[in-house]
């Protein structure tokens, strides 16, 4: 079935779509990336797009400049009337739920600034790559505010109660081996090199059977938080059909294994 066109202007994001492989670039790199009003609304817009178009399998998200995102722009604050924030945060809770779902696979690629929102945006992504100069933390108690994006809950889940109350509680800033320390990353490289390995994994994630993906996500992002036995059931419906993609043989072939698990090893540098 042919995707669905992406063809309406966005303003403060770029949406780049090659073959299989959607990018959203956050494009306000003057603020950070900041999420005002406007960029929070295309990015809800986008994602859904994204949703909604059958033939994209990996989708990135990254930031203009050398920065990923600073969360909110604080500077809209001041015109907010005193129903926005619930409002707006509905409207944040929707989007980062929307990417959690999503049937492609998630990428973030961050460099720079990624706080409040930004690292709020991380912790829906099935993948994060980041570079050593990225800087993370949830500083919103310093505005009077709470996160709204999912900074204690699901941060919470990440890396555990003790360390979320700490980065939300007293706000400071950590660095990027902290943040791989503590579950929030899968890899750490240069700046420099983010975008090959963003491509590299882009590239492991295709060469994988899409049907085999997509339901194997979907059991790790549900199965985690009910019982063990039924996550477990989850499994049982989904594991006869989990070839069917491309069919059976392409999927069994020797050689064509070899050749998905040798770009696996590759990518991991795993002897």
């Amino acid at each position: 079935m042919q995707a669905n066109p992406i063809t309406e202007p966005y303003q403060n994001l770029l949406l780049d779509r090659s073959g299989p492989v959607t990018t959203i670039t956050l494009n306000r790199p003057d603020v950070h990336n900041a999420l005002d009003r406007e960029l929070s609304a295309e990015l809800n817009r986008a994602v859904r797009e994204i949703r909604d178009d059958r033939e994209c399998r990996v989708m990135i998200l990254r930031g203009a400049g050398d920065t990923f995102c600073a969360g909110d722009d604080i500077t809209e604050f001041n015109t907010w009337t005193p129903e926005d924030p619930y409002w707006q945060v509905r409207k944040y809770q929707e989007t980062v739920q929307i990417i959690e779902d999503l049937t492609p696979i998630t990428i973030a690629a961050v460099d720079g600034v990624c706080t409040g929102g930004g690292l709020e945006l991380t912790l829906v992504c099935d993948f994060v790559i980041a570079t050593d100069r990225s800087r993370w933390g949830m500083p919103e108690i310093d505005w009077d505010i709470t996160p709204g994006w999912g900074g204690t809950s699901r941060l919470a889940r990440f890396a555990g109660r003790r360390k979320a109350k700490e980065w939300n509680l007293l706000g400071a800033l950590f660095n990027a081996d902290t943040a791989e320390r503590h579950n929030l990353v899968n890899r750490i490289c240069s700046p420099e090199d983010l975008e090959r390995e963003v491509a590299a994994l882009t590239e492991v994630v295709l060469a994988k059977n899409p049907i085999t993906t997509r339901r194997t996500k979907f059991i790790l992002n549900h199965g985690a938080d009910i019982h063990i036995s039924g996550a477990l059931a989850f499994e049982v419906p989904i594991t006869p059909f989990a070839a069917e993609a491309q069919g059976i043989r392409d999927f069994t072939d020797p050689q064509a294994r070899a050749d998905r698990r040798r770009l696996s090893k590759n990518f991991w540098q795993c002897p």
